[in-house]
């Protein structure tokens, strides 16, 4: 979904603590998918623009089922998922100054997919540190409304130091040159997940949207791996009390980069 506001503007700058997200599904390679919209002037990277931490809207979850769905099977076998434990999130998020969290798509150094995060202030500026926190593996969902054994820890997060983690986002960008390369969401739906009853940590999903947009989708998990919906799901997991919230609509690099590393971590 395109955000609602900011239209014409073009840029972006993120935050400090860099997260990593393991694969929660099978290892694969997510075909990687170019925007056909939102690229537009994506090298104007000194473009005027605030953050205002309201980045980000709740999706569907009809309109979520089918986007991830979309992705799962132009990429059969491919990482459809991964997850941050809450604390590697709040870690981000009490920076001084931090507005949201941008969610970098990155490739280790045997070209595995991963995801990482690093807060941003109300300009996009990226707040750089000598390490980042990366989280580990999780189990997903698995078909016919079954689920993983294994268990979710909202303490799950990894160190990764920054020059590695910017080595790790090149690796994307080089096999990816023309897609979009990071999403940005304020920290009002993050903290609003991360508020649901039970919710230890958040699930990012690969997604695709109608007009094959890449996008990523986010969902609150439980302590049991079981993701917390609006409504129930015989395939994707439970309610979630008093109702969950899937957030989608985040501002994407292109063309919200950080200026003063357009295309990386920094």
């Amino acid at each position: 979904m395109i955000p609602k506001k900011y239209h014409s503007v073009i840029a972006v700058v993120i935050g400090s603590l860099l997260v990593t997200m393991s694969c929660d599904e099978n290892s694969g390679l997510p075909t990687p998918v170019k925007s056909t919209t939102k690229l537009t002037n994506a090298n104007s990277s000194l473009a005027s623009y605030t953050f205002d931490g309201k980045e980000g809207d709740p999706i569907t979850q009809d309109v979520a089922s089918r986007w991830i769905a979309n992705y799962t099977n132009k990429n059969y076998g491919a990482i459809t998922a991964h997850f941050f434990g809450r604390k590697a999130l709040e870690n981000i998020l009490a920076k001084s100054g931090c507005i949201g969290i941008r969610f970098y798509y990155a490739m280790d150094d045997s070209f595995n997919p991963n995801l990482l995060l690093i807060g941003a202030d109300g300009s996009g500026q990226n707040f750089l540190s000598d390490l980042r926190a990366r989280g580990k593996n999780s189990s997903v969902v698995l078909n016919a409304g079954a689920f993983s054994n294994n268990s979710l820890l909202e303490t799950e997060e990894d160190l990764i130091a920054t020059d590695k983690s910017n080595q790790w986002i090149a690796n994307y960008n080089s096999t990816n040159p023309l897609g979009v390369q990071a999403h940005f969401f304020g920290n009002e739906i993050l903290r609003q997940i991360l508020s649901l009853n039970g919710c230890i940590g958040i699930r990012c999903y690969y997604a695709l949207n109608d007009a094959g947009v890449q996008q990523l989708l986010l969902i609150g998990v439980t302590n049991e791996g079981v993701n917390l919906l609006p409504l129930s799901s015989s395939t994707l997991g439970r309610v979630a009390d008093g109702g969950g919230t899937i957030a989608d609509a985040s501002f994407p690099c292109p063309t919200y980069c950080p200026p003063a590393a357009p295309t990386g971590g920094g």
